[in-house]
């Protein structure tokens, strides 16, 4: 019976999987504050709505692409926030700490603002190269502001940003990711300055 039992173990304990450890990635965007001298939005609040985007930019996945158009998942990696909640995050916190408006609010905020912000991210991918040395990061987001009393688009602009990835990985693909998306802010930022003079 105990020879039984200790073949049975051996073999059970054989048949299981160990799955990896995952790493979580999480974004982090170098913008800086720059002296605003646009004083026509001052007076205006600003709310910054939910980014439009494709379902993948809603999970945890992190996803690449080979060859042009086969997209994988790593397995190993993972983000910590999905990127369309990332994106809009630190587009707030950009946005407010300029201080171009009286006050920038969160989507789910019930004040009443004078202008809305649409977001819809485009292409947000790391992509490598056929032989798979090397990879890219491209990312492209349109944005709108929206008078919210007219509803009528007041100004609307796609920024684009590409950065070569200094490793052929995640953390490759994240560094770059965070010198992309901190360039489409600060873009958007300086946009936002030429629209409110």
């Amino acid at each position: 019976m105990r020879t039984v039992l200790i073949i049975l173990v051996v073999f059970l304990s054989g048949c299981a999987t160990i799955k990896p450890a995952v790493a979580e990635y999480r974004v982090v965007t170098q913008v800086q504050k720059k002296d605003i001298l646009a004083k026509g939005c001052k007076n205006k609040s600003l709310k910054i709505l939910e980014a439009f985007s494709t379902n993948s930019l809603k999970s945890l996945s992190m996803d690449y692409t080979e060859s042009g158009n086969r997209v994988f998942s790593y397995s190993e990696s993972q983000w910590q926030e999905s990127p369309n909640n990332f994106v809009i995050s630190h587009l707030i916190s950009n946005i407010r700490a300029q201080e171009l408006f009286s006050s920038v609010n969160l989507s789910k905020s019930r004040s009443k603002n004078s202008l809305l912000l649409e977001t819809a991210i485009e292409e947000f991918m790391q992509f490598y190269s056929s032989d798979l040395k090397s990879s890219y990061v491209d990312i492209v987001i349109t944005f709108t502001l929206v008078d919210s009393s007219t509803n009528a688009v007041m100004a609307t602009k796609t920024f684009y940003s590409k950065v070569n990835a200094k490793t052929p990985d995640a953390q490759g693909g994240v560094d770059a990711i965070n010198s992309a998306l901190s360039e489409i802010i600060s873009q958007n930022i300086n946009w936002l300055e030429e629209v409110c003079k």
